[in-house]
């Protein structure tokens, strides 16, 4: 997952997803005009590029799921279906055991009269396929009313969850712990089972920059209920999805393909009314233009304004940060440009000034500062600044010691700190993968 992606490899990967996109398309329709030639230009493009590299390129953007199961694509890459196959088949099984929590969560909160939504994950398969285990795996992401927070803490708990030491506040109520909601939108509780790790991502804002985002209340007020084998379950409508989808994936620079696909399914499930309504919205405008780069769709290239500014600065921005290891911005070590940077980006998704102050201040108040990362106990201001300065040292000691030759020292860290993780997951269910944030 770290491999450094050619753009290459990156290209005939998007050549295969447009392959597959198309193909669910055209079930009730001709297949287009050239498209014997263009599968001929695929094939082509394929055979420059090595098997191995095309295949760190799917498993990077998380495809396995869309490209094993069309037998065209087994025909283009015979040398990897087996692989493509058995890796489909992984994210399959851990879909599934989504699906089970969050059938399990979903039936919690309504025995205990608390209203929630689930986002992403299972309930967007649904949405988008119709198929539970088409999207693969992932975390499963609630959404409950900013008021009754505490009390969704407390029934989590009841079930065996915890909360990961040295991510948020754990007096919520308190005046750093109401900043930190004010600020924050989400924090992970984790429960040890005989399998491994389950988390609950716990919501109570779909983002800190909110402004092109439904509160919980306008939410649950357009919520489409969906029955996940007996159990209901409140997820976003379509069109609070494709929002969603769209502030998600431009938050992440476009960094995953899957994400993209997200955005280029959920156009067909609106209409022509709802799209036009939603292009002012920069994070829709850009994203559409960086789904049509990747798909074709013409759906999406009607909401993107044309060639733009914003959009080609989008589309240029996503094909850097697609080729970037995962959940690296291909920044480098950190350093106040860097900073700056992250922060600018944020601050573009909005045009809401509540959302630049809140910006501005989680990044510079992070949440996860006034809690201990070993106790899990409250930090306090005091606390706060101490942990904050010795953090900067350590950036600024890792920086001046870096060498510029080595072009993998955010892989590295991004190991140390996973490693660290799996040890803490081993000694103790309180530290999980979460304990990294």
């Amino acid at each position: 997952m770290n491999t450094v992606l050619t753009p290459a490899a990156l290209e005939a990967t998007k050549g295969l997803a447009r392959l597959v996109l198309q193909r669910e398309c055209e079930r009730n329709q001709h297949p287009p005009d050239g498209a014997a030639q263009a599968l001929a230009d695929l094939q082509q493009q394929l055979d420059a590029v090595p098997s191995e590299a095309l295949l760190a390129a799917i498993r990077r953007h998380r495809l396995e799921c869309l490209l094993h199961g069309d037998p065209l694509v087994a025909g283009l890459l015979p040398e990897l279906a087996s692989t493509l196959q058995a890796l489909a088949r992984q994210e399959a099984m851990a879909a599934l055991a989504l699906a089970s929590l969050t059938r399990e969560v979903a039936r919690l909160f309504e025995q205990a009269g608390i209203p929630m939504m689930v986002f992403k994950g299972i309930p967007l398969a649904l949405q988008t396929t119709g198929s539970l285990t088409a999207r693969g795996r992932g975390d499963l992401d609630v959404l409950v009313d900013p008021r009754r927070l505490p009390e969704a803490v407390v029934l989590l708990e009841s079930a065996g969850f915890v909360r990961c030491p040295g991510q948020f506040p754990r007096q919520l109520n308190s005046g750093w712990g109401r900043y930190s909601r004010w600020a924050g939108y989400e924090f992970s509780l984790i429960r040890k089972v005989s399998v491994g790790i389950q988390c609950v991502d716990l919501h109570w804002a779909l983002s800190n920059v909110r402004g092109p985002l439904p509160s919980f209340g306008q939410a649950w007020q357009c919520s489409e209920r969906l029955d996940l084998n007996g159990q209901w379950v409140a997820s976003l409508s379509l069109v609070h999805a494709f929002r969603h989808a769209c502030a998600h994936a431009a938050k992440d620079q476009w960094m995953c393909l899957r994400n993209v696909i997200d955005i280029d399914r959920l156009s067909h499930r609106l209409s022509g009314h709802d799209l036009t309504k939603l292009q002012n919205q920069p994070t829709v405008r850009w994203s559409c233009a960086v789904a049509h780069a990747a798909t074709r769709n013409q759906l999406l290239r009607l909401r993107t304004k044309g060639q733009c500014s914003g959009t080609r600065k989008a589309i240029l921005r996503a094909n850097h940060t697609q080729v970037t290891p995962w959940r690296c911005q291909g920044l480098g070590s950190w350093t106040p440009r860097h900073w700056a940077t992250i922060v600018w980006w944020q601050l573009l998704l909005s045009r809401n000034g509540l959302d630049w102050l809140r910006v501005l201040l989680y990044f510079s108040l992070l949440p996860a500062a006034f809690s201990n990362q070993d106790t899990g106990e409250d930090c306090g201001l005091a606390g706060f600044l101490q942990s904050r300065l010795t953090r900067l040292m350590q950036r600024l000691g890792e920086r001046s010691a870096s060498n510029p030759e080595d072009t993998a020292s955010e892989q590295e860290e991004d190991s140390r700190q996973q490693a660290r993780a799996t040890r803490l997951s081993s000694a103790s269910p309180v530290r999980s993968r979460c304990a990294q944030r």
